[in-house]
């Protein structure tokens, strides 16, 4: 039988399933994900509260219009109803615990500490994350006495991030974020130019930044410098096309930037180890439900 995605639900249909949590919080979730590569959502929303701490890696999570770099040691989080995306960036891999939970017909206990805030500070090497890697633990386990821990361990968790939280919110506008929205400008702007060369002049004009110091803090931030951020993107748009739209490959190969289909399939093979052609039938071939609007097109 096909147990129900808990995460996804209302609050009160979960009680059931989680009866073996005497009492609030109840949690339907604690995981450890590996993110694949090019991975993420957006415009995603729970029913439930979400406490997410990055292992590993580097992504871009954004919430209530507002994006944010996490990266090795941050905690976030987001509240019910709230729309909400999360992408992993080019670099190392992209590993998070997240733990869902709810307190039923209860008042969350913390918002009035937390006062709105969605990045709740960096905590690599400190309890807390000894904190989430046990609750992840005991969560895989059965019994009473577990669910108690694991219960003690979240409210531990919610205790100490929000006891930080205000400070954390003031950090980010000095510090390593002081630069964030900028640089987010300057990806975002690549990314929705992936048909052309990047136009240093018109970047700095952008930004306000000089390309230099462009260079070094992208690196900084994102993982990756701003040439390599444009490859990375446009391999990813061309998977996506040729997944979802019936664009011959040539089509897809100008779109991104490449006149020549030869230079683009080269490059392709060279950075993912296979051809565009072969990366399609690899999906298909792993999932049958994989939408390919056009299996025979042209290249």
């Amino acid at each position: 039988m096909h147990k129900p995605d808990l995460a996804a639900l209302n609050p009160q249909e979960t009680l059931e399933a989680l009866s073996d949590f005497p009492f609030p919080p109840y949690i339907s979730l604690a995981h450890i994900f590996n993110a694949p590569r090019d991975w993420g959502f957006s415009g995603r929303i729970l029913k439930q509260y979400a406490l997410n701490y990055v292992i590993g890696g580097r992504g871009e999570f954004t919430v209530g219009g507002a994006t944010h770099l996490v990266e090795k040691g941050d905690v976030f989080f987001y509240r019910p109803l709230e729309e909400h995306g999360l992408r992993s960036l080019p670099g190392a891999e992209f590993i998070t615990i997240t733990i869902v939970f709810h307190f039923a017909d209860s008042p969350f206990p913390m918002e009035e500490r937390l006062e709105g805030s969605h990045m709740l500070g960096g905590y690599a090497g400190h309890a807390v994350e000894r904190h989430f890697a046990e609750l992840v633990a005991k969560y895989r386990q059965p019994g009473l006495e577990n669910r108690l821990i694991c219960q003690a361990l979240l409210l531990t968790l919610l205790a100490e991030t929000s006891r930080r939280a205000s400070g954390v919110t003031q950090q980010e506008d000095t510090g390593r974020r002081k630069n964030l929205a900028r640089l987010i400008l300057v990806k975002n702007h690549i990314e929705n130019h992936l048909e052309r060369p990047i136009d240093v002049p018109e970047i700095e004009r952008l930004s306000g930044l000089t390309w230099n110091y462009i260079i070094v803090e992208f690196k900084k931030t994102f993982g990756t410098t701003p040439m390599q951020f444009l490859l990375w993107a446009r391999i990813s748009k061309a998977k996506e096309l040729a997944l979802q739209s019936p664009l011959s490959f040539s089509e897809i190969a100008a779109l991104v930037g490449y006149n020549d289909i030869h230079a683009f399939g080269k490059m392709f093979k060279k950075k993912t180890g296979m051809s565009l052609t072969n990366f399609c039938s690899s999906l298909y071939e792993t999932d049958h439900r994989v939408y390919w609007p056009n299996r025979s097109r042209k290249k």
